[in-house]
């Protein structure tokens, strides 16, 4: 067969080229856009099916980019004056439990609480929080394990039984901003009073065991102002004497530490003494015992004679301000 063709013009010819260069630089430039345009809706995808991790300050990933960190390590500094802090002590050597209390506009939003297990993890705490202004509250003490304390919606402390262990507390303002890492080192402060009661004189056969009230005393602990809530009265369980009796049959570290409902406060102390019939054999009024928080008031004297106390007292120097008392001035 012979092609034959005459029956096309050269402008005939050359139109068709020129149209079909088009057609496929038209096609090209499709297929290029509908390609960028599917890497662009798998992109999307991708980034929305996951959650964008953001890097603080500290190169430390917050995984919600809505909330900020708030990071606590608590020592415990043995001076309570700002200008003189002594040397920080790790809160594992002084402290078994920690409670952590966070408020904002008065209400509590964030409530734990630590036991020491021997970790390194005990007095730090990490938790994601809005953006915001909290007051931050932290109260380490020495409570048994097994006994219950509480803290109620007003941030009070409340120890087992009403009393208090040897305790430890810090508050503050603390501001948490979005994406970012707020890291509080507290210094806590010893929030209690200590006081103890020994004899001159030898603890009469006939007693085995007694009991002591203190009036004037806080039951409850308000962590956010950081002082006792009130002025009540505390009386240990009849306990045996022989726990406190030394070699030479004196009475000897009666201890007890307390809350205060201020700075300074004045403590009224009773002993009631038993014999082993639980029958009330001798009571002992000591008053006005002046004790301050973070000091130790040491009361000694004649607990059994006739005549009735003597007693002399001194506040201990290594844990604050001395204060001495002579009772019978």
């Amino acid at each position: 067969m012979k092609w034959n063709a005459s029956f096309m013009s050269p402008d005939d010819a050359q139109g068709i080229s020129s149209f079909l260069r088009l057609t496929m630089r038209l096609s090209m430039r499709l297929s290029m856009g509908f390609a960028v345009l599917v890497a662009a809706v798998l992109s999307c995808s991708l980034l929305s099916s996951c959650e964008k991790a953001i890097m603080n300050d500290d190169d430390t990933v917050v995984t919600d980019k809505e909330m900020g960190e708030l990071y606590v390590a608590c020592s415990f500094s043995q001076s309570q004056s700002e200008m003189t802090r002594a040397a920080s002590v790790p809160l594992a050597e002084c402290a078994s439990r920690v409670q952590y209390v966070i408020m904002k506009e008065g209400s509590i939003v964030y409530s734990s609480e630590q036991v020491n297990g021997g970790g390194n993890s005990f007095g730090t705490l990490s938790v994601n929080l809005e953006p915001g202004t909290y007051r931050l509250m932290v109260l380490a003490h020495n409570e048994r394990n097994g006994n219950a304390v509480s803290v109620g919606s007003d941030a009070f402390f409340q120890g087992y039984n009403g009393r208090a262990t040897e305790s430890f507390s810090y508050s503050d303002e603390v501001v948490v901003v979005k994406n970012k890492r707020k890291a509080v080192n507290c210094k806590l402060s010893r929030c209690v009073a200590l006081v103890s009661f020994s004899s001159d004189d030898v603890i009469p056969a006939e007693v085995s065991k007694f009991r002591l009230s203190l009036t004037g005393v806080s039951s409850k602990y308000d962590m956010r102002n950081q002082i006792g809530v009130d002025a009540a009265t505390y009386s240990t369980a009849m306990v045996n004497m022989n726990n406190w009796k030394s070699s030479a049959g004196l009475m000897t570290n009666v201890e007890s530490f307390v809350f205060l409902p201020a700075v300074e406060s004045v403590v009224n102390a009773k002993f009631e003494f038993f014999n082993s019939a639980d029958e009330l054999v001798l009571m002992r009024n000591i008053e006005n015992i002046r004790m301050r928080i973070n000091s130790k008031t040491s009361v000694s004297g004649s607990f059994f004679q006739a005549d009735g106390m003597e007693a002399s007292m001194i506040v201990d120097t290594d844990w604050g301000e001395e204060i001495s008392i002579n009772a019978n001035d």
